[in-house]
């Protein structure tokens, strides 16, 4: 019987590019969802951004009649910011809350910021056990009376 010198390296290519592969599909998979969560990241802070346009819209009408002052009522404003993402699909379920839960915003302002938490699934990251990643988005809205500094010019 002859033992040939080549047989103890055979199966072993077959191992490399198993785990080639799998290294590869990872690494595609990190491109591919990390791309997508910016994407995500971006479209979580235009939503923000546009909820706490119409946040910025609550005007408290007792101070505007009584002070001639226009200023945000801020528990209006985040009412009407949840309820304008409430309308989109992609949305549905969040809140728009203040920066700091744990410090809410005065009742009257002069301007309101909204936060929002969505989630962006993953692509192909579910096949390593990441199947969500948490983002955030965050938008500001300042009272601006007349034609003075409007659009930051």
């Amino acid at each position: 019987m002859r033992v040939r010198r080549g047989d103890r390296d055979r199966g072993t290519i077959s191992i490399f590019v198993a785990l080639g592969s799998a290294m590869m599909l990872m690494f595609l998979g990190i491109v591919l969802d990390c791309g997508g969560e910016l994407r995500a990241i971006v479209n979580a802070d235009e939503m923000a951004q546009e909820a706490a346009r119409v946040g910025g819209q609550q005007i408290d009408q007792p101070t505007l009649f009584k002070q001639g002052q226009y200023l945000i009522n801020t528990k209006a404003a985040y009412a009407a910011a949840t309820a304008f993402l409430q309308k989109d699909p992609a949305y549905r379920g969040l809140v728009a809350e203040p920066p700091d839960p744990a410090k809410p915003p005065p009742p009257l302002a002069t301007s309101i910021t909204v936060v929002v938490h969505p989630v962006y699934r993953t692509a192909l990251l579910g096949l390593f056990g990441v199947s969500t990643l948490s983002i955030q988005g965050t938008g500001t809205a300042t009272m601006v009376v007349g034609g003075q500094n409007a659009g930051g010019a």
